[in-house]
């Protein structure tokens, strides 16, 4: 009803099902509007018996997800390029690659942009990605579960692997080497 009578000019004639199952027809003022949305919030009917508006369930949805989404990429603290074109990344500066499914990215280095992704515990549960498309070379972005590519729609795991096209092979893995306390990139 609510929709209806926002929907509704002022002046024209409506027909209202009250609550007791009675119809009333009434000419829509404004005040007669705010009237009828003030109704409609009366403490006296239950909530649960109330219908949902868009703004609600949007907050109960993002309400349920928090924390099930893994984190979005933060850009890398205690990061060194070595003379050599290799990266060396601090773990103890980048507390996201605690947990599986963290993401550092890594902006401008040697021209290009990483994102280091821990996949599985361990020295050997981290993988480097170039986040160039491997359709056209577009920037891919973060998304909630892994990378997507804003200029036709290609769609990556977390760890690279394409899950939808056009892109046809996954993002260039770059070689790792982890220790205890730092991650080298070449």
């Amino acid at each position: 009803m609510l929709g209806e009578l926002l929907n509704t000019r002022e002046g024209e004639m409506v027909e209202v099902l009250e609550s007791r199952g009675k119809v009333t027809p009434f000419r829509v003022t404004r005040n007669r509007m705010r009237e009828k949305m003030n109704s409609q919030n009366d403490s006296s009917a239950s909530p649960l018996s109330a219908p949902i508006s868009r703004r609600g369930a949007l907050c109960v949805l993002a309400t349920l997800t928090l924390g099930l989404i893994p984190a979005t990429a933060v850009a890398a603290s205690g990061v060194r390029v070595l003379k050599n074109g290799r990266i060396e990344v601090t773990l103890a500066k980048n507390p996201a690659l605690k947990e599986v499914g963290g993401v550092v990215r890594i902006d401008n280095v040697n021209g290009r942009s990483i994102a280091l992704v821990r996949t599985a515990k361990g020295k050997k549960g981290f993988v480097a990605l170039d986040l160039r498309c491997t359709h056209e070379g577009e920037l891919v972005r973060q998304e909630s579960t892994g990378w997507y590519c804003p200029e036709h729609g290609a769609k990556f795991a977390l760890p690279g692997n394409v899950e939808i096209g056009p892109a046809r092979t996954p993002l260039r893995k770059l070689r790792v080497q982890a220790t205890s306390k730092v991650v080298t990139i070449s």
